[in-house]
């Protein structure tokens, strides 16, 4: 395996340079890992406690030979790495967060101009669809009270209460986009005998 060194860092191309990396090595008195090649000219190092992108050209290094100082290096820079992802995890986090909060208070905003009636229905229908938000749903709660009579020949009050007990229901079914799981009644039936 090459050592890197400064002038293998000059000379060798980009890509065969990365083969190497990431790579402990010395600068002045301190140990350092190059880390990438963020550009043809630039390098990623972590050094001194920080991940700094230098210039190619301007770098002096040599290969740690200690074991000790090389694994120190590996170790050092291993935590810090961590340490940034970990930020970069939570950053991210973040930054999603308020996105999908200020998506949020579009979509609203929307909506409020429709409720005002400065955006008609469709317009804002079409505004939502062309944004992938969830579409506007509203629901509206209607009660009903249906009262009539009807009558029974040949029954007595008790059948004809059950009867109607069991099978007297409202017919929703030519409604427009009823939720079937929100309908409810109650039934009141009292038969008497018919003069």
């Amino acid at each position: 395996m090459t050592e890197l060194t400064t002038e293998v860092l000059r000379t060798l191309p980009p890509q065969d340079l990365a083969a190497l990396l990431p790579a402990p090595v010395q600068i002045g008195d301190l140990s350092a890992v190059i880390l990438r090649v963020a550009d043809p000219d630039l390098i990623e190092v972590y050094f001194a406690g920080r991940i700094t992108a230098y210039g190619i050209k301007v770098l002096e290094i040599q290969p740690i030979t200690d074991p000790v100082v090389r694994e120190a290096a590996w170790r050092d820079a291993v935590e810090a790495l961590s340490i940034c992802r970990r930020i970069a995890i939570e950053a991210h986090a973040e930054q999603r967060m308020a996105h999908a909060t200020k998506l949020d208070a579009i979509r609203d905003y929307a909506i409020e101009a429709h409720e005002n009636g400065s955006i008609c229905r469709d317009g804002l229908d079409s505004f939502l669809s062309a944004f992938e938000f969830e579409p506007y749903m509203t629901t509206v709660k209607v009660t009903y009270t249906i009262s009539g009579s009807y009558e029974v020949e040949n029954s007595s009050e008790e059948a004809a209460i059950k009867d109607a007990e069991l099978y007297l229901v409202p017919d929703l079914s030519s409604l427009d986009q009823v939720d079937e799981y929100s309908t409810s009644f109650s039934l009141d039936v009292d038969a008497t005998e018919a003069c």
